[in-house]
């Protein structure tokens, strides 16, 4: 939310703020958000702290938030959060916030996210380059990257990189960035908030039918299909498949 932390640059990550309690709704429900940062200093009159994490964990548990704490919040809010035990839950103190520390606290949240829970899923099968192509397709496909954009992050060319992927089992370098793009999808379709039409939105498919479609193709299911057996854990299994890698995920703790 618009407020100071605005002027905390964060390292690494892609940034966006909102202006009102609403908008920073409609921030996570639209953009490809896996983070979200609440300031207690912004939050609207009507809601205390405690509800404001808990709507918004009501609605996106897929997100992890971070939640920065100034002098005045309010201690039973503050009291009522940490016994709430919410997963992927910081609470981080004015006092220490710095690019780094929130850097840091915005990382933590991210310890059951799609991107930590695929690298867990892949690494042990992998050659690491191999694994870190996965998590930049990962990364690359929330800031609309392009397979060239792809490539270039791994400092080979398209067809060098595609040829890498293959000798490992891996999709070519389009099809990693697709499969990656279904396993945000995964993870989205799962939060009450959202729609398949918003998640579409979210992975910048020209239409809700496109995404379907894509849905469909690789890993023959439908958003409603995803959604009911189990998001994430839907569509991860067909990607691993495809891979020819087993299944073994072991979620990690959550983080309080």
């Amino acid at each position: 939310m618009d407020g100071a932390l605005r002027e905390v640059e964060v390292d690494s990550l892609a940034v966006a703020t909102a202006r009102s309690w609403d908008g920073f709704l409609r921030l996570v429900r639209e953009r490809p958000a896996t983070a979200a940062v609440v300031d207690s200093g912004a939050l609207p009159r009507h809601l205390t702290e405690d509800e404001a994490v808990s709507e918004l964990r009501r609605r996106f548990p897929s997100v992890g938030v971070v939640f920065v704490a100034r002098p005045r919040v309010d201690p039973v809010s503050l009291f009522r959060l940490g016994r709430a035990g919410l997963r992927s839950l910081v609470l981080l103190p004015l006092d220490v916030l710095s690019g780094r520390e929130l850097s840091t606290a915005i990382w933590g949240a991210l310890g059951s996210s799609t991107q930590s829970l695929l690298s867990r899923a892949v690494s042990p099968h992998l050659p690491s380059r191999e694994s870190r192509a996965v998590r930049l397709a990962l990364e690359g496909v929330q800031l609309g990257w392009s397979t060239d954009d792809l490539s270039g992050a791994l400092g080979v060319t398209r067809a060098h990189a595609s040829v890498r992927l293959k000798s490992c089992g891996l999709p070519s370098a389009g099809h990693l960035l697709t499969w990656a793009k279904l396993l945000h999808a995964g993870r989205w379709l799962s939060d009450p908030g959202r729609s398949a039409q918003s998640v579409s939105r979210q992975l910048e498919y020209s239409s809700g039918a496109a995404f379907r479609r894509a849905l469909r193709t690789y890993a023959g299911l439908t958003p409603g299909e995803v959604r009911a057996t189990g998001g994430l854990d839907a569509i991860l299994p067909c990607f691993l498949d495809a891979c020819g890698l087993p299944y073994s995920v072991q979620r990690g703790r959550n983080v309080a």
